[in-house]
């Protein structure tokens, strides 16, 4: 039986599930929270990379000739880093959730009828 929010207008069997629901889209699903997690840690992955750009330059007048170039480069490059990381992270972690939940279940005592 699926229960029903009380502040929503929509019936429940009428409701669409959410592509990040694991049991009805697990690829789907997969992919979104990799996306997810790839861009909140894009912006990190590039300061890094800022960071040790800058650290690496000596007393040149000008380090980025062309900013916007370079920056765009950064973006790529750290999005595609943030991709490698983030599909680890979303794959070990659920390996680690099935893992603990069959553990869990096998360890629970028997219902006694």
């Amino acid at each position: 039986m699926t229960r029903m929010n009380i502040f929503a207008t929509d019936h429940p069997l009428t409701l669409r599930p959410s592509w990040f629901d694991t049991r009805e889209h697990p690829l789907l699903s997969f992919a979104c929270h990799i996306s997810v997690m790839a861009l909140m840690v894009t912006p990190l992955i590039l300061v890094g990379l800022y960071f040790y750009a800058v650290s690496d330059i000596g007393a040149e007048p000008n380090p980025f000739p062309d900013p916007w170039l370079d920056l765009a480069v950064g973006t790529a490059l750290s999005f595609v880093i943030a991709i490698i990381c983030a599909s680890l992270v979303a794959l070990m972690y659920r390996l680690l959730a099935r893992a603990w939940s069959r553990n869990r279940l096998a360890k629970s005592p028997k219902p006694r009828c």
